[in-house]
C-alpha cells in the first residue's frame, strides 16, 4: 500500500494527517509512506522527522496524488484539488457530507473512496474521532470566548479565572455534547460559575456526574433563558447533533436579553449554526457584533492549536490505520464493522445508508457486493 500526506491548503487549517509516529507503523509493517514537503511544518513535523520514520519527501501535491493511493487528509478535499483525485484512491479525512452535498457529488464524480473519520462508531455508538475534534473545540471556545470578553476587544472586561473578591464570570454552555461537556469542564475548572443547558434530563444527568461542582444544569427553556442571560458574561452553543443541520437553540430575541459586551461562540456554525443571529467567519476576521453582542463564529476552530491537535489526530486514529495496513483497506472492510462504519462513498457510490437517504440516492451495502472490492 503507498499512502501519502498533503498539505492542508484550507486556510489556517495547520494540522497534520498523519505524525511521523503513525507514519513509523506503516512503514515498519512494509508500506510506502509520501509526504509532501513540509506538511507537518506547522505542527513540529519536519521533513526529516518523517524520513527518519521512513517516509519519503515529495516536492507537490501533484507527484504525491500521482503516486499514492491512499490519502491521508484531515480536511475534505478543496475544488482545486479535485482534478488530483483518481478513482482508485481512498481518501481519509473529516468530510462532513450531510452538510456539504455538493462535496459528495464531486467525490462520486471522481469516483474516488471516502473514508469519513465523523461516521467512525464504535461498539457503544460514540463516534471517537468525531468525539476527539468536539473535545478540542470545547476547551478553544472557552480560550476565544475570554480573549474576546477583554476591553480592548469590545468585551465585558470580565476575567474567566480566580481573582480575590471578586465575583467569577458566568458561562452559559447550551448542549450537553461532548463539546459542550468539555467546554463546561474547562470554565468551570478556570473558576467561573456554569450552567449547562440542553432539552433532555437524562444527558444532563449524565453530564452533571462529569463535572465540577461549579456546574449547575437546567432544562433548556425560555424562562431559564429569560433568567441567566442577562447576568451572562460567555454563551457558547455546542448542541452538534450528528449528521445533521444544527437547530436553532438561541432566538435572536434571546441573544438581545445578554448584556453589551457578552461574546457568543456559536460551535455549531459548520452545521448551518445553533444561534439565530450567527454567520459564518474566519480566522482573519472572527467576530462581528449584533446589538452590542461579539460573535465568534469560525468553523474549523481546532486547526488553529496544530500541534496539540495533529498528535491527538494520529493517537485515535492509529489503531485504525495497523488494521488497514496489516489486512488491507478491503478486507478490514470485510470483517470490521467499526471500520465499515467509517465508509461515506466506495468508488464512485454512497456507502453510508443515511447519507444515501439525504442525498436521495442508491445505497452502494458494501457487504454484499465485496466480491468487487479492490
Amino acid at each position: 500500500m503507498i499512502f501519502g500526506i498533503p498539505v492542508e491548503i484550507l486556510t489556517h487549517e495547520n494540522r497534520v494527517g498523519a505524525a511521523p509516529f503513525l507514519v513509523k507503523e506503516l512503514t515498519k509493517r512494509g508500506h510506502q509512506v509520501l509526504v509532501e514537503s513540509k506538511a507537518g511544518e506547522i505542527s513540529h513535523y519536519r521533513n526529516e522527522v518523517y524520513e527518519q520514520a521512513g517516509a519519503a519527501i515529495v516536492p507537490s501535491p501533484d507527484k504525491l496524488y500521482a503516486q499514492a493511493k491512499f490519502i491521508l487528509k484531515v480536511r475534505e478535499p478543496r475544488p482545486v484539488e479535485y482534478e488530483l483525485i483518481r478513482a482508485d484512491h481512498t481518501i481519509f479525512a473529516y468530510f462532513h457530507f450531510f452538510n456539504n452535498p455538493d462535496l459528495a457529488h464531486a467525490m462520486m464524480n471522481e469516483c474516488c473512496s471516502c473514508f469519513a473519520y465523523e461516521m467512525v462508531t464504535d461498539e457503544e455508538g460514540s463516534r471517537p474521532l468525531l468525539g476527539l475534534d468536539r473535545q478540542i473545540v470545547g476547551q478553544l471556545a472557552v480560550q476565544q470566548g475570554a480573549y474576546y470578553l477583554q476591553t480592548h476587544k469590545g468585551g465585558r472586561g470580565i476575567l474567566i479565572g480566580n481573582a480575590p473578591g471578586v465575583s467569577p464570570a458566568k458561562v452559559v454552555i447550551m448542549g450537553a455534547s461532548v463539546a459542550g461537556i468539555y467546554a463546561a469542564r474547562y470554565a468551570a475548572n478556570s473558576g467561573a460559575d456554569v450552567y449547562l443547558l440542553d432539552s433532555d434530563s437524562q444527558d444532563l444527568q449524565n453530564a452533571k456526574s462529569m463535572l465540577p461542582p461549579n456546574v449547575d444544569t437546567l432544562i433548556s427553556h425560555e424562562q431559564n433563558l429569560k433568567k441567566i442571560f442577562p447576568t451572562t458574561d460567555l454563551l457558547i452553543s455546542a448542541v452538534q447533533k450528528e449528521d445533521e443541520i444544527a437547530p436553532v437553540v438561541v432566538s435572536k430575541e434571546a441573544v438581545s436579553w445578554l448584556p453589551e459586551g457578552a461574546v457568543v461562540v456559536d460551535l455549531d456554525i459548520e452545521r448551518g449554526g445553533s444561534v439565530e443571529t450567527s454567520k459564518p467567519t474566519t480566522h482573519e476576521n472572527p467576530t462581528f457584533v449584533v446589538d452590542g453582542i461579539i460573535h465568534y463564529c469560525v468553523p474549523g476552530m481546532a486547526g488553529v492549536v496544530p500541534a496539540s491537535a495533529s498528535e491527538a489526530l494520529s493517537n485515535v486514529l492509529l489503531p485504525y490505520m495497523i488494521k488497514c495496513a496489516e489486512n488491507g483497506f478491503a478486507e478490514t472492510l470485510k470483517t470490521d464493522g467499526e471500520f465499515l462504519s467509517g465508509l461515506a462513498i466506495y468508488e464512485g457510490r454512497i456507502a453510508n445508508e443515511k447519507l444515501a437517504r439525504e442525498l436521495n440516492l442508491p445505497f452502494y451495502q458494501f457487504k454484499e457486493y465485496s466480491d468487487d472490492t479492490r
